[in-house]
Parts: C-alpha cells; structure tokens; sequence
C-alpha cells in the first residue's frame, strides 16, 4: 500500500473535515499561521519560546504550515501501516486507526503546545481558542482519514 499516498488523503481529510467543524464555531483550533511561525523558529533553533503569539510574524507562516503538516501526516501514515502490520492489525479497521490517530495527540499535548508556550494540552492557549478539544477531533479526522485511504487503496 502506498502509504504517501495514505498520509496525503487522511492529510486532505483532517483539513476538510475540521474547516467545516470550524465554519459551524465547534472547534477553535490554533491559527495555521502560529504553527507555521513555531516550524519557523524551531528550523532557526529556537524550539521553546514563551508565547508563539508574540513573535515577529515570519514571510509566509501558511505556507510553512501547511507543507509540514503534510510531512506529519505522511511520516505518521507510514508509522501506522508499520504498527498496524507488525501487530498483525488490519490498518483498514476503523477502529485500528482511530485508535492510532488518539495517540498521536501526545505529539502536540506533550511537545508542540507546551514548546510553543501554550502549556500541557494547550491549556493556556491564546484567548478564543480550545487547543485540546480542537487537537482531539482534529486528529480523530485524520483516523477517519488513515481509515478512508486505507480502504480505498486495499
């Protein structure tokens, strides 16, 4: 199975899925520009700073953004068909990827939101935003999507 392939669509889901959640004000996720100005300051080795908010804006933070999170997506995608076929687990199982996709929220509750000055879970995350609600269903999306893509692609 391309698993490239897999990360790109449960990548695509993710998005599509959480614009819409976002649209209806049922999530308030982090700003794709701070995420693209803490990629930027950790490529310039500065991995904790106190509040990503209050950094200078850097050329481009979206386009930053965005291409990272397709490498996530991808690099995780083949993480999870690697687990899921040496635990001899069907990746096609809902449940399966589901399961994959809740683990990977230790990723931004334990290093991203933390290291961005935004705390455990992103409990203390800029006002209007719900950083550990919005990273729980956004990367139930993306299991959704490992699911999907793997379905399709079998």
């Amino acid at each position: 199975m391309n698993g490239v392939l897999v990360g790109v669509l449960a990548t695509i889901t993710m998005y599509v899925l959480t614009s819409i959640l976002y649209k209806l004000q049922l999530i308030d996720p982090l700003h794709p520009r701070l995420v693209g100005r803490w990629f930027a300051s950790t490529a310039r080795g500065q991995l904790l700073v106190n509040d990503i908010g209050q950094l200078p804006p850097v050329n481009r933070e979206d386009a930053i953004a965005v291409p990272m999170h397709y490498v996530i997506g991808i690099t995780l995608a083949l993480l999870y068909l690697l687990v899921s076929s040496t635990l001899g687990l069907s990746p096609r199982s809902p449940s399966v990827a589901l399961g994959f996709a809740l683990c990977t929220n230790v990723f931004p509750w334990f290093m991203m939101f933390p290291a961005m000055g935004y705390g455990w879970f992103g409990s203390h995350g800029p006002t209007g935003t719900r950083l550990f609600l919005a990273s729980l269903v956004t990367n139930c999306f993306y299991g959704v999507g490992l699911w999907l893509a793997t379905s399709m692609l079998s």
